[in-house]
């Protein structure tokens, strides 16, 4: 008589936030952002395209995603006025 194995657990991996961003002018995964706290900004620049945009203000809570967001509404807002 045999015994019954026991089944491994088997875990998910979390999902994480990316740390390279999909860019709006070429659409290759090429944003890179660089937050500068004790300055208060953050450069977000395409290596691809090399689309680059300063945002200021930033608050010590502020995550890359949130500056990604911002420079998404950015260019936007932008291409909408150029029309």
């Amino acid at each position: 008589m045999g015994r019954r194995r026991r089944q491994k657990v088997r875990r998910r991996p979390q999902k994480r936030i990316p740390d390279v961003y999909d860019c709006p002018a070429c659409g290759i995964a090429a944003i890179q952002i660089v937050i500068h706290r004790d300055k208060s900004f953050a450069s977000v620049k395409c290596g691809n395209c090399g689309i680059s945009v300063v945002l200021e203000d930033i608050t010590p809570l502020t995550e890359p995603v949130d500056i990604y967001g911002d420079f998404i509404d950015e260019y936007y807002r932008t291409q909408k006025a150029e029309v």
